[in-house]
């Protein structure tokens, strides 16, 4: 269930695949991609604006949120839709 944080609401910490799921090896993005992703939560799902700071064969680590409200979890591979840059040909 989301709480009120500050004058915003807190969903809570994201749900992130265990490293057996993920697998290796992970290649580090030299810059950030934006792209669309679907996040995990405890009680739910929400696409929200992430950058990609790692990828592995089938899965892509995302970084979201600002300041203390930033999340990083491990998510599908599937679960992300390309932002405004090429994030297609770099995993191809």
């Amino acid at each position: 269930m989301a709480r009120r944080r500050r004058d915003r609401w807190s969903t809570g910490p994201a749900v992130s695949l265990p490293e057996a799921a993920y697998g290796g090896p992970v290649f580090d993005l030299p810059e950030p991609d934006p792209v669309l992703a679907w996040v995990t939560f405890a009680d739910r799902m929400l696409e929200v604006e992430a950058r990609v700071l790692a990828w592995t064969e089938r899965a892509a680590l995302v970084e979201w949120g600002y300041g203390q409200g930033t999340q990083c979890p491990w998510i599908w591979r599937d679960a992300l839709r390309p932002g405004v840059t090429r994030i297609e040909e770099r995993w191809t």
